[in-house]
């Protein structure tokens, strides 16, 4: 988001030097800009306000024909914008231009001729100013809406460094090799539009198909020797097909990757991790990268690419080098700002209006079609991303609902931390709050109800809690993933519903993940939440390590059992330890549970589930109630579910397995109480006297 704007000047006399506003917000990065110079120096400042306006500069007619002192004068007047920026009055504004905006709009002509000035423009390319002057940035990602120009900027961005600079490689890629070639056809389109003025020495091609090469020509003098040039900058402007390797072991000044969030073909985020050395000798960043892509049109991989990209970017999280997870810096362009049709004359945008607008396009949606329209128009990156990732499994509305409500709640809703044993003999545990720990939990029992449990007769324990609630499980094994990430385990604590306390019950209260270096460790954090809340834990049981382990130590009456007809066709009832998570019935129960749980009880709570679940009356319903969910990493887990690839989700999957035990023992619970109102055959023939 744009923190703040700087629109057109207000006063009524015309800006002065002085009242110019060096220091501004973009999106999250502060940066300050030049000093302006006087007055006399700033462009159009002679001219009535509404005449001052940005004015391509005119390359003097007949120029071939000038002195040569005057061509070159002109030419280094030119080159200096190009360096040092450019300034002029906007309607009475002082605008400053950096390089590379100068000579975007004044020379880098598209199909329907120059660019226009725009405020949106202004502010990334000061991003792009700050991103190139930083030794401990790798470049840019820049994630905005359609037709805004990104394509066309980037084209701009490299064409002007390798036109200025020797020894420069400077290379493109797309979403696949024809998308790569189509980014290069436009920049040789504008170039072919330059004056050659703008123009360093080429190879001499009229039409380069694949790289544009500022060296000397391979033309022969009368005598059949090659021509001598005094100066060439031997800089090369290509592209290259989208595989990840395609640019391993070159030497990169720039390089621009386009539509990352919707490749197809590979993965952005493997193919950055290949690019990046190429931008450094030694540890010295010598390159910038330039990333954009269409929030729009985010394919599913790509899309979660793209949003591992913008996390990894973060300019206020960094490592201990003091670069970003990435490398670049991010900025997310909100739509309404530089929307066309509300741009005026002078290039500045309309905010309100558009937003005004916006929002009443959104007005009267839901479901997918309020998601693909907050796709196509986002005011923040969170829209951005609606339904960009995971396979749709889950409402990923009601889910960036939820995460916005959750950025209102005081950050001490949630507590981490550890259990620890205070006395293992007495089954007496405590938490201990730990910014390191592996548990978040948002509630606790009061005190007299912790580590509550009753022996039975073979003297182990066991809890009495069990109707408040569950602890679902999905452990850890020794192995590795398909994609050689060793699995996580993770565990939720699941509050069964209270309908005297609706808004405050039925809810996640625990949340667990993490890989502990030794499994009994782990194992013990899993007895102990279940010793401290009283409840049992429902476990996945295709991996036996934990089960094993809570019956070595005494906690059998600790794991939530099943029968066999619970999630199978089998008629069984045969107990089972925890739940095998491996059959298709049990895996589409477990999938449609969570997805009811979240329409139902995650972001927005309808007035509906307040009348029907909740037994509100109408008087009490309310328009601003939200779901009880704050772990933002389980709804993130969930927004990135693959449901063809379990494998590393192990939040959503502890997730589904408490929905699951919650579930099953409401069912047994109805069942059983509709039983006992259920007459024999025997008894119904007695009423009848037969």
């Amino acid at each position: 988001m744009i923190n703040n704007y700087i629109g057109p000047w207000k006063g009524k006399k015309a800006q002065k030097p002085s009242e110019f506003v060096r220091d501004r917000i973009i999106d999250e990065i502060k940066i300050t800009l030049p000093k302006p110079p006087k007055k006399e120096d700033i462009a159009y400042y002679d001219l009535p306000r509404k005449e001052q306006y940005f004015r391509p500069t005119e390359v003097p007619k007949g120029f071939d024909d000038l002195d040569r002192d005057e061509r070159i004068a002109f030419q280094i007047k030119e080159f200096k914008k190009r360096t040092d920026g450019f300034w002029f009055y906007n309607n009475g504004t002082i605008e400053y231009l950096t390089g590379t905006h100068y000579f975007y709009i004044n020379t880098w002509k598209i199909d329907i001729g120059l660019p226009e000035f725009r405020d949106s423009d202004r502010d990334l390319s000061y991003l792009w100013k700050f991103c190139e002057e930083d030794l401990d940035c790798f470049g840019l990602c820049y994630f905005t809406n359609r037709r805004s120009g990104k394509t066309v900027y980037g084209t701009s961005l490299l064409y002007e460094y390798a036109s200025r600079n020797e020894e420069s490689e400077c290379g493109i890629q797309s979403k696949t090799k024809k998308d790569g070639q189509g980014v290069f056809k436009k920049l040789i389109s504008s170039w072919k539009k330059l004056h050659q003025v703008y123009k360093p020495t080429d190879s001499g091609e009229t039409n380069p198909k694949e790289e544009l090469r500022f060296e000397a020509p391979s033309k022969r003098s009368t005598k059949g020797e090659k021509k001598n040039y005094d100066k060439v900058l031997n800089s090369v402007i290509g592209y290259r097909s989208s595989v990840e390797d395609s640019y391993d072991g070159s030497k990169l000044k720039r390089y621009y990757c386009d539509e990352f969030g919707k490749f197809t073909e590979g993965d952005a985020s493997e193919r950055w991790d290949i690019v990046k050395p190429c931008l450094v000798v030694g540890t010295t960043i010598v390159g910038k990268a330039y990333f954009t892509t269409t929030v729009e049109e985010l394919e599913r991989k790509g899309g979660q690419a793209a949003l591992d990209i913008y996390e990894d970017s973060d300019f206020h999280n960094r490592k201990k080098d003091n670069r970003t997870f990435s490398g670049m810096y991010r900025y997310f362009k909100p739509s309404y700002y530089g929307l066309e049709g509300f741009i005026d004359k002078y290039g500045y945008s309309d905010i309100l209006g558009a937003k005004k607008v916006l929002i009443a396009q959104r007005d009267g949606l839901s479901g997918s079609k309020l998601a693909g329209e907050v796709r196509r128009f986002p005011f923040t990156a969170k829209e951005a991303f609606y339904s960009a990732v995971g396979t749709q499994v889950f409402s990923a509305q009601k889910l960036h609902e939820q995460k916005e409500f959750n950025e209102t709640l005081r950050s001490s809703v949630v507590r981490k931390g550890n259990f620890v044993w205070d006395d293992m003999s007495s089954h007496k545990v405590s938490f201990h709050d730990d910014p390191q720990g592996f548990f978040e939990i948002t509630w606790m029992p009061h005190s007299e109800a912790r580590c509550r449990f009753e022996m039975d007769g073979r003297g182990f324990p066991s809890p009495t809690n069990v109707y408040t609630g569950l602890i679902a499980c999905d452990p850890f094994d020794h192995k590795e993933t398909v994609s050689n990430k060793k699995s996580d385990a993770a565990a939720s604590g699941f509050k069964r519903f209270d309908i005297n306390n609706p808004t405050n019950s039925n809810c996640f209260f625990l949340n667990y993940v993490g890989r502990r270096p030794d499994p009994d460790l782990f194992y013990e954090d899993m007895i102990m939440a279940g010793v401290f809340f009283g409840m049992k834990i429902f476990v996945e049981n295709q991996k036996p390590g934990l089960i094993n382990h809570m019956n070595r130590r005494g906690y059998k009456n600790y794991v939530h059992t099943t029968t066999q007809s619970d999630y199978t066709k089998s008629n069984s009832k045969k107990t089972v330890e925890g739940v095998s998570m491996s059959g298709n019935l049990v895996r589409q129960q477990a999938v449609n549970g969570l997805t009811t749980y979240i329409y139902k009880y995650v972001g927005k709570i309808s007035k509906q589930v307040q009348r029907d679940d909740f037994g509100w009356n109408t008087k009490d319903l309310r328009d601003d109630l939200y779901g009880n969910c704050p772990f933002d990493t389980q709804i993130d887990d969930w927004l990135k579910f693959d449901a063809n690839n379990w494998t590393v989700f192990d939040q959503t999957v502890a997730s589904m397995i408490a929905i699951l035990g919650v579930t099953t023992v409401r069912k047994n619970k109805r069942e059983k109480k509709d039983g006992e109102n259920k007459l024999s055959l025997v008894g119904l023939m007695k009423t009848y006297n037969i």
